[in-house]
């Protein structure tokens, strides 16, 4: 118990430096590069892996730069034309539906400039994310949260149930496959963020 304990809190000291948090960002955007052929090899992992994979990579690196309070006043210009983070997390949609479009995997896979773009964009989108949840509010949270949920789970049916392939470069039976992961992800995502504010919501039902 004693170890436990004394690992436990050499963790907790550890999770409380930037640093750990920009490392970690750091690591999971270099194994996004470092494994990008075999996570794009099919459309689930393309998708569902390789893409969330690179969002982390920015949810972490905003993490550290929320803690090392990196460029205060930019944060600070962000936070007064976007006072509620409705820009922030509309083009974080904007993003993570333009990724979720048959051709625009396709364009990954022939075009070093798509790929470099899916890279930026959606690293960026992590960013925005990061500190656009911290400035949004339960419902606007939960409006957004509804809309990305819900329109996950009709492309993943239409990747399920369409009878034509929709990617050059990916079979009819991945297509299926990734269809069943969207929906799935569309179902534990909300899951996720009613156990995160269980707290909040009880005290409102009460």
């Amino acid at each position: 118990m004693k170890l436990l304990a004394r690992f436990s809190g050499k963790a907790a000291a550890w999770l409380g430096r930037p640093a750990a948090w920009g490392w970690a960002g750091a690591a999971a955007l270099l194994a996004a590069f470092a494994l990008r052929a075999p996570l794009t090899a099919t459309m689930f992992l393309h998708m569902l892996v390789h893409i969330p994979l690179i969002l982390l990579s920015g949810i972490l690196a905003g993490r550290a730069w929320s803690m090392a309070g990196i460029a205060p006043r930019l944060r600070a210009l962000l936070g007064s034309f976007d006072p509620y983070g409705l820009a922030g997390l509309l083009f974080f949609s904007l993003v993570v539906t333009y990724w979720m479009i048959p051709k625009a995997l396709d364009e990954v896979l022939l075009f070093h400039a798509a790929d470099l773009s899916k890279f930026a964009s959606v690293f960026i989108a992590g960013l925005v994310l990061y500190f656009s949840l911290r400035r949004a509010n339960i419902v606007v949270q939960l409006f957004f949260l509804g809309n990305m949920c819900w329109m996950m789970a009709i492309v993943g049916l239409l990747y399920r149930e369409n009878p034509t392939r929709l990617c050059n470069f990916y079979l009819m039976n991945d297509q299926e496959i990734a269809g069943t992961g969207l929906v799935a992800v569309a179902i534990a995502l909300p899951v996720i963020w009613l156990w995160a504010w269980r707290r909040r919501i009880w005290r409102f039902l009460r």
